[in-house]
């Protein structure tokens, strides 16, 4: 933890930069984005903005508008949400220590690190008890006190992103799927699935797809910022014209869309067609404030607050063939495109954005706070985000480093997207039919082949492999410990453990175990996210996914069941 002396904004920017190498960088590098990183405290006196690139949270006094404190973590913590209980308190997500820190802004330092969950992610406050509620992705609701005393566990659904305490129930969303679970007294009542957005011509059929951020929305009811994929059929490389990912803005296969759910659970979609990668969302005064994500891909020399198509976003992105009209707010001093990680509404009815490099906090009248932070690029990282086409990047259809769940209708058949989460390197060679021998060749192939994108020089298709190799696995589900042992035996027992082999559970082979052809040995890590199953999809449980292998066919219902569960703990 440093505290930092009260400087004006000018004389905090001269001081700091942002031309060495951040001290407290995680050796893997910066992680991927996961937006919604910034808070602003109900009485509008403390910004407190998670930096899981530089491993690090920064405590920043608004009415100074100058940064106080930066508290250092450890390099698995990845600092993510921030909730505020009713007494001011200051919680942040600890997303890969599985924790809430316990934030004193005024000191500037963590006073109590609580464990809650394998993978924390969203959190709220309950007005009704003043407890603290999280959400974790591997399924459990977790309500505790201010002061960390855990007060129940829940078990929902795996892959929980965000919980919002509104209307006198809880709102929780599902990452990959985008559904809206509606949770009173500890059950799911009802769930909410965005319908796709308005049309975009080219009659390209979408599905609701990656959730985000979900935030309060006015008024009552949520927002909920993700994404739409194409689940008609697509073109073929081997025609540029056809609807693939390259062409035009408009008709892009991954877009990002805002979708409100009202109270009454009826919903509004607003498509984002010139905005890429949006990540975080915020309303105040009837508008809508969207943070872009996507790194632009090209060097520009203005940025600031933009609009388009009616949404206010933050930041925003410029890439080969598609760039848009920008509108800057008076004062911004121009559109400068850029990623910015997440946006807040200040007491004032204003907003405040974060950007991630370099680290900084923008205003709507154009003031900044530059944070005390070293330069966090990385070139994997940076390539990974960035929108190539029309917009489309590595981390549309692969967030945070894993998979988006869709299942795309290419030329080739169905294909699911795969996880490039968990040591993806150790995986080669890759694509659903192992015939891909290196990530040069991935990159030829898609970023290049279907994305739009410029072939990257081999130093930088090294940089981006060694970033790519870096990203972790989720943790899997917690389950009962006895039906997991039984599960690891019929694992044994099914033979499994023949191509399902070493420490990621593949022994890398293609085969064909009658699924519609030979495939490539999917690795077992995190499989508990990857429903629905197969190359194709074809298998919606692992229940199915068990009984359509050999071995797990000749298992009793009992033992699949068993099974099933040990992989979900994987």
């Amino acid at each position: 933890m440093r505290l930092l002396p009260m400087l004006s904004v000018a004389a905090l920017a001269f001081s700091v930069g942002c031309t060495q190498t951040d001290s407290n960088l995680p050796e893997q590098g910066p992680p991927p984005v996961t937006g919604g990183t910034l808070h602003v405290s109900r009485d509008g006196r403390w910004a407190i903005a998670s930096d899981p690139d530089r491993a690090a949270i920064h405590v920043v006094d608004l009415a100074a508008r100058a940064q106080t404190a930066r508290i250092d973590l450890g390099p698995q913590d990845e600092p993510g949400r921030v909730g505020e209980d009713l007494d001011g308190g200051l919680h942040v997500v600890l997303r890969r220590a599985g924790a809430i820190a316990t934030v004193d802004p005024g000191r500037g330092r963590i006073v109590r690190r609580t464990a809650v969950c394998a993978a924390p992610r969203g959190i709220d406050v309950d007005p009704r008890d003043g407890n603290l509620v999280v959400a974790c992705a591997e399924g459990d609701l977790v309500r505790l006190t201010p002061a960390g005393e855990i007060v129940r566990r829940v078990s929902l659904e795996h892959d929980l992103r965000d919980v919002v305490a509104q209307d006198g129930r809880l709102y929780v969303s599902r990452f990959r799927s985008a559904e809206v679970l509606v949770v009173e007294d500890d059950r799911v009542v009802e769930r909410v699935r965005p319908a796709p957005g308005p049309g975009s011509g080219f009659g390209i059929e979408r599905t609701a797809t990656v959730a985000w951020r979900m935030r309060p929305r006015e008024g009552g009811g949520v927002l909920l910022v993700h994404q739409e994929s194409a689940s008609s059929q697509l073109g073929s490389t081997a025609f540029p014209g056809a609807v693939y990912y390259g062409g035009d803005c408009d008709i892009g296969v991954v877009r990002s869309v805002v979708t409100e759910v009202r109270p009454d659970l009826g919903t509004s979609t607003v498509a984002l067609e010139s905005a890429s990668l949006a990540v975080d969302g915020v309303q105040t005064g009837g508008r809508t404030y969207v943070a872009a994500a996507s790194e632009p891909g090209v060097a520009l020399d203005a940025w600031g607050f933009v609009q388009r198509n009616g949404v206010r976003v933050v930041g925003g992105t410029s890439f080969s063939g598609c760039r848009g009209t920008t509108d800057a707010f008076e004062g911004s001093g121009g559109p400068r495109p850029r990623a910015a990680i997440a946006v807040e509404r200040l007491p004032d009815g204003r907003v405040v954005g974060q950007y991630r490099e370099p680290a900084e906090l923008v205003f709507e009248d154009g003031g900044r706070i530059q944070l005390d932070a070293g330069s966090a690029l990385d070139f994997g990282h940076a390539l990974f985000h960035e929108g190539a086409g029309t917009g489309t990047s590595c981390a549309s259809c692969h967030p945070e480093g894993g998979d988006d769940g869709h299942v795309w209708v290419f030329d080739i058949g169905l294909r699911r997207t795969q996880t490039t989460a968990g040591g993806i390197l150790a995986t080669a060679p890759f694509h659903w039919r192992g015939d891909v021998r290196d990530m040069g060749h991935v990159l030829e192939g898609t970023l290049v082949g279907r994305m739009a994108g410029t072939m990257p020089r081999p130093d930088e298709v090294d940089a981006f492999a060694r970033w790519m190799d870096g990203v972790p696995a989720t943790p899997g589900r917690a389950v009962d410990g006895a039906l997991a042992s039984r599960g690891a035996a019929a694992f044994a027992d099914a033979g499994c453990g023949s191509c399902h082999a070493g420490a990621l559970r593949t022994n890398n082979a293609t085969v064909d175990v009658g699924t519609g052809g030979a495939f490539q040995v999917p690795a077992l890590y995190e499989v508990v996210y990857r429903a629905p199953y197969f190359h194709d999809g074809s298998a919606p449980t692992l229940e199915d996914a068990i009984a359509a292998h050999g071995g797990g066919a000749a298992l009793s219902p009992e033992r699949r069941a068993e099974l099933a569960t040990y992989l979900r703990s994987l």
